[in-house]
Protein backbone atom coordinates (compact mmCIF):
# COMPACT_ATOMS: atom_id res chain seq x y z
CA UNK A 1 0.00 0.00 0.00
CA UNK A 2 1.65 3.38 -1.15
CA UNK A 3 1.57 6.30 1.31
CA UNK A 4 -1.21 8.45 0.26
CA UNK A 5 -1.82 11.95 1.39
CA UNK A 6 -5.88 12.46 1.56
CA UNK A 7 -7.50 15.14 0.11
CA UNK A 8 -7.46 18.28 2.00
CA UNK A 9 -10.86 20.38 2.11
CA UNK A 10 -11.63 22.60 0.01
CA UNK A 11 -11.82 26.81 0.45
CA UNK A 12 -15.21 27.61 -0.30
CA UNK A 13 -15.90 30.87 -1.71
CA UNK A 14 -17.51 34.12 0.48
CA UNK A 15 -21.18 33.67 0.41
CA UNK A 16 -23.38 36.59 -0.23
CA UNK A 17 -26.32 36.95 0.41
CA UNK A 18 -28.22 36.87 -2.54
CA UNK A 19 -26.92 33.67 -3.46
CA UNK A 20 -26.77 34.10 -7.01
CA UNK A 21 -26.40 31.90 -10.15
CA UNK A 22 -22.40 32.33 -10.24
CA UNK A 23 -22.01 31.53 -6.48
CA UNK A 24 -23.95 28.12 -6.54
CA UNK A 25 -22.12 27.02 -9.53
CA UNK A 26 -18.82 27.73 -7.75
CA UNK A 27 -19.68 25.80 -4.69
CA UNK A 28 -20.99 22.73 -6.52
CA UNK A 29 -17.99 22.81 -8.62
CA UNK A 30 -15.58 22.83 -5.77
CA UNK A 31 -18.01 20.22 -4.09
CA UNK A 32 -17.57 18.30 -6.98
CA UNK A 33 -13.91 18.45 -7.61
CA UNK A 34 -13.26 17.80 -3.35
CA UNK A 35 -15.77 14.67 -3.68
CA UNK A 36 -14.14 13.18 -6.55
CA UNK A 37 -10.72 13.76 -5.07
CA UNK A 38 -11.97 11.93 -1.78
CA UNK A 39 -13.10 9.27 -4.16
CA UNK A 40 -10.09 8.49 -5.59
CA UNK A 41 -8.37 8.35 -2.78
CA UNK A 42 -10.74 5.70 -0.70
CA UNK A 43 -10.59 3.76 -4.26
CA UNK A 44 -6.60 3.74 -3.99
CA UNK A 45 -6.54 2.87 -0.42
CA UNK A 46 -9.59 0.66 0.30
CA UNK A 47 -9.13 -2.91 1.57
CA UNK A 48 -10.19 -5.41 -1.07
CA UNK A 49 -13.90 -6.79 0.12
CA UNK A 50 -13.13 -10.08 -1.81
CA UNK A 51 -10.14 -12.41 -2.58
CA UNK A 52 -8.69 -16.24 -1.66
CA UNK A 53 -7.30 -17.30 1.62
CA UNK A 54 -3.80 -16.23 0.48
CA UNK A 55 -4.80 -12.82 -0.10
CA UNK A 56 -6.12 -11.85 2.90
CA UNK A 57 -5.62 -8.83 3.95
CA UNK A 58 -3.43 -8.44 7.08
CA UNK A 59 -3.15 -4.43 8.06
CA UNK A 60 -5.22 -1.63 8.25
CA UNK A 61 -8.06 -3.85 9.60
CA UNK A 62 -10.99 -2.67 11.59
CA UNK A 63 -12.62 -5.15 14.01
CA UNK A 64 -15.79 -6.40 12.37
CA UNK A 65 -13.96 -5.55 8.85
CA UNK A 66 -15.93 -8.25 6.21
CA UNK A 67 -13.70 -10.02 3.62
CA UNK A 68 -15.56 -12.58 1.32
CA UNK A 69 -13.16 -15.39 0.93
CA UNK A 70 -13.60 -17.09 -2.50
CA UNK A 71 -11.68 -20.42 -1.51
CA UNK A 72 -13.77 -21.23 1.38
CA UNK A 73 -16.52 -19.73 -0.48
CA UNK A 74 -18.41 -17.65 1.86
CA UNK A 75 -17.73 -14.16 4.30
CA UNK A 76 -15.43 -13.87 6.98
CA UNK A 77 -14.99 -11.53 9.67
CA UNK A 78 -11.62 -9.82 11.53
CA UNK A 79 -12.11 -10.13 14.75
CA UNK A 80 -9.07 -7.94 16.02
CA UNK A 81 -6.37 -10.89 15.89
CA UNK A 82 -7.60 -13.40 13.36
CA UNK A 83 -10.23 -13.99 10.77
CA UNK A 84 -13.75 -15.32 12.09
CA UNK A 85 -16.71 -17.33 10.11
CA UNK A 86 -20.10 -16.82 10.95
CA UNK A 87 -20.28 -19.06 13.54
CA UNK A 88 -17.16 -17.61 15.30
CA UNK A 89 -15.14 -20.34 14.11
CA UNK A 90 -11.22 -19.51 13.18
CA UNK A 91 -10.85 -19.74 9.67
Amino acid sequence: MSNLIPPKAPNLPVATTDYSRVYQDQIMNILRLYFTQVDNYTQASAIPANGTTANRPTSNLQIGQFYYDTTLGYPIWWSGSVWKNASGTTV
